[in-house]
């Protein structure tokens, strides 16, 4: 086709005249690392795979970074024992049977993660920071167990790391001699 002959094809397709000829599709080619899409070669990167953490993954982490059995990792998801073990040993869930158990190990894997480095990477430290109860509620780990709720045990285990302060707030420039102001005046 030269150069006229495309001008002319390409004024009657604007005009809305009907083409001479039917005009055919080119084909779509997309089994390479280029790709024919019509006319042009297009160059696709090819995909780069993304390290998804398996179930098995996220439970050795949870118990190598805090040191808990099988036992305790199960009462904290809300699980048993042997769905714990059965999963670590890389055998898949029975959607029936688990629920969210994943959502929920995924929960306590997000938990324990940021956890354990605050801790400086000890699992000890992590461990007792994840069991104990700040002054005016639960553990994160009963946080979790119980409610279910990652953020409010993060909650708890930043009140062990570092505990809130009590008393009145008091601003940078207090209203008279260190006296302290409402907050909404």
């Amino acid at each position: 086709m030269s150069v006229r002959d495309a001008q002319e094809l390409y004024e009657a397709a604007v005009c809305g005249e009907p083409f001479p000829r039917p005009i055919f599709p080119e084909p779509l080619n997309t089994t390479g690392e280029v790709w024919i899409i019509g006319a042009w070669p297009i160059t696709v990167p090819p995909p780069v795979p993304h390290s998804i953490h398996t179930l098995r993954r996220i439970i050795l982490e949870i118990r190598g970074r805090t040191g808990w059995s099988a036992r305790r990792l199960a009462k904290i998801v809300g699980s048993s024992h042997t769905t714990i073990i059965s999963a670590e040993n890389g055998r898949p869930l029975v959607q029936g049977h688990s629920g969210d158990l994943r959502q929920r190990l995924l929960d306590a894997h997000a938990l324990v993660e940021r956890v354990y480095l605050l801790a400086g990477r000890d699992a000890h430290q992590t461990e007792v920071i994840l069991s104990t109860a700040p002054a005016n509620g639960r553990s994160a780990v009963d946080e979790l167990a119980e409610s279910g709720d990652a953020g409010r045990a993060y909650i708890a285990a930043l009140d062990i790391l570092r505990p809130r302060r009590t008393g009145l707030i008091v601003g940078d420039r207090p209203r008279r001699d260190g006296r302290t102001a409402a907050l909404h005046e």
